[in-house]
């Protein structure tokens, strides 16, 4: 069909051709990206103060949203929440499409394995996320060889840090010389890290813990976690 234009003699009306396949596939993604972001703002769980950063979808259609302060994912009918302080790392399988968490408190499954058909950014944001949240991850010597391994993580929707402390097999958190010689190993990562990043909790005076006996797949048996303080 031909149309007159401006005056400018016939021009074939553009809207009869059709458009390339990769304007399509573009439209359509980006029609399906629109549409799970509002899903995912309409019935994911996010807590007051959360900001949606990024959506994607799984492999049998369920969704996954990414904010400020933790990754939610459905699982069946539910929703599961992963705090960015809880992970302590996440792979990326771009190939076969698969992102892992690792996590690293006993409150949270030890692997968490989602398979996506549409990612739309959403691993990069979790990687990202993750190692934001990460202060400290290190091991400290307690009694020779063996030892714990003390992780502090931000906290986003507050001024704090969370604090777990992994002993080895054998340690007893109840031990004096094992409760001095944690005490003196935090003072000297504190002093190390330096008071503008983070102020090490103090297990003889006052910080707040509890002792659990189980742990996750990939932690020891002895577990003091739940120390809180706020930055210096």
């Amino acid at each position: 069909m031909l149309v007159h234009r401006n005056g400018r003699g016939p021009q074939r009306n553009r809207r009869l051709i059709p458009w390339p396949r990769w304007v399509q596939a573009w439209r359509e993604d980006h029609e399906q990206h629109s549409a799970a972001r509002t899903g995912a703002r309409a019935h994911a769980p996010l807590r007051q103060g959360e900001r949606l950063l990024a959506v994607a979808c799984g492999a049998g259609g369920e969704l996954l949203a990414a904010t400020d302060w933790a990754l939610y994912h459905q699982a069946g009918q539910v929703w599961a929440r992963l705090g960015w302080d809880q992970v302590g790392r996440v792979d990326w399988d771009e190939q076969q499409r698969v992102l892992m968490l690792t996590g690293r408190v006993p409150a949270v499954p030890a692997h968490t394995v989602l398979y996506l058909a549409r990612d739309w950014g959403l691993p990069a944001v979790a990687a990202e996320r993750a190692s934001w949240a990460k202060v400290v991850d290190q091991r400290i010597s307690l009694n020779g060889a063996a030892g714990a391994r003390v992780i502090a993580r931000r906290v986003p929707d507050g001024p704090q840090l969370r604090w777990l402390v992994i002993l080895d097999q054998g340690l007893d958190a109840a031990d004096p010389e094992i409760r001095a010689g944690l005490e003196a190993a935090l003072a000297e990562l504190r002093a190390a890290t330096g008071p503008d990043m983070v102020r090490a909790p103090n297990p003889g005076l006052g910080g707040r813990g509890e002792i659990r006996p189980g742990c996750n797949q990939q932690q020891a048996a002895g577990v003091i976690s739940g120390w809180q303080s706020l930055w210096a």
